[in-house]
């Protein structure tokens, strides 16, 4: 078959001109084909390594031990130690002379506003501090540390999460709510949001609806809401058995003291 096959070839090439159109080279392409695995790959319990494979991975097997072994991923995390290192507490005069200055602030004022601080140039801190201080009351700055190190273990310890960003604190020995926030809304740089009064803490709305309250008239509502539910004689009612018992004290007393002149 090759020899016909090339005798054809030889008679086409010398009677045809042009040698290139006498024949044409055969296509060789490969025939592929993909085929599903015979068995389903088993992901959890994978099979056991070929025998040449298997000495490969035990001689790459490390023999020294693991230094992330025993540990929990608490301590492999490198920001945990970072957040560790900056909670270390270190030893400075000036910062525990500032922490107890703040702790003085806070026990000897009456009222004490928190205001978060945006954004805003010293000559509007200023502008803001000076009609504060002609209402007795004043602007003081503390950073968080600061705080932290002075109301720590006190009972104004709760107070510490107020302080996670800047924040400008003001104090003032008389109860001052009105003026201070009559102040503080020409400034949309400073935003309230708690305060203290009487030594207790309280929200923003509690402390503005407190400092508007006249303790005077309260009072003197309270005692008149009292008197007109029991009655005119109100103090006596409460009073009868106390003043009873005393009366009867006094005769029984009395009485003794008749028989013992009678008898001398």
């Amino acid at each position: 078959m090759f020899c016909r096959l090339e005798v054809k070839l030889t008679a086409l090439s010398s009677s045809s001109k042009n040698t290139e159109t006498a024949g044409q080279p055969l296509s060789r392409q490969i025939f592929q084909q993909q085929k599903r695995f015979r068995s389903k790959i088993n992901i959890q319990r994978p099979r056991a390594p070929h025998y040449e494979r298997a000495k490969a991975l035990e001689f790459m097997t490390p023999f020294f031990s693991d230094p992330k072994a025993n540990k929990s991923p608490i301590e492999l995390c490198g920001l945990n130690k970072k957040y560790e290192k900056m909670q270390k507490v270190e030893v400075n005069p000036y910062k525990d002379f500032l922490a107890r200055e703040c702790l003085n602030w806070f026990r000897s004022s009456r009222m004490v506003g928190f205001f978060h601080e945006n954004s805003m140039t010293m000559d509007d801190k200023f502008e803001f501090a000076v009609p504060l201080k002609k209402q007795n009351i004043y602007i003081r700055f503390y950073s968080s540390p600061v705080v932290r190190a002075a109301v720590t273990n006190t009972e104004y310890e709760a107070i510490i999460p107020l302080y996670c960003s800047k924040v400008l604190t003001v104090f003032s020995p008389d109860c001052n709510v009105t003026k201070m926030h009559k102040i503080s809304r020409k400034f949309p740089q400073l935003i309230l949001m708690a305060g203290i009064l009487d030594g207790h803490l309280l929200n923003r709305n509690e402390f503005l609806e407190y400092g508007k309250m006249s303790l005077t008239s309260a009072r003197v509502g309270l005692v008149q809401t009292l008197q007109n539910a029991g009655g005119i004689n109100l103090n006596q009612q409460l009073t009868h058995h106390q003043s009873t018992l005393v009366t009867r004290l006094g005769q029984i007393g009395t009485s003794e003291t008749v028989i013992e002149e009678s008898d001398k």
